[in-house]
């Protein structure tokens, strides 16, 4: 079983996809112009350089919360940049 029960998936109007742990979050890329929604993470290769510390190392049990939302369809995309742009981390 996780040990990050408390989570939430939110979506914001245009484009955002904000996945929740208490009371910080993280925003990912949303596609809204397309049916079903989608929403892009980064895939395994990519995932440690691209997200906040505290979701280092969880990208499967990040990615397979977020597909068990209906709302949308997520997509992983590969980055091999030298230098990966990381998602913006919020607060609440």
């Amino acid at each position: 079983m996780p040990e990050h029960d408390d989570y939430e998936i939110e979506f914001r109007w245009k484009e955002e996809v904000i996945y929740w742990e208490a009371s910080r979050g993280v925003v990912f890329p949303g596609g809204w112009g397309v049916d079903p929604v989608e929403t892009v993470v980064p895939d395994a290769a990519t995932w440690d350089r691209a997200v906040p510390g505290w979701l280092r190392g969880r990208h499967d049990e990040v990615v397979e919360r977020l597909r068990a939302d209906a709302r949308h369809v997520v997509r992983e995309q590969r980055d091999d940049s030298a230098v990966v742009t990381g998602y913006v981390e919020v607060t609440r």
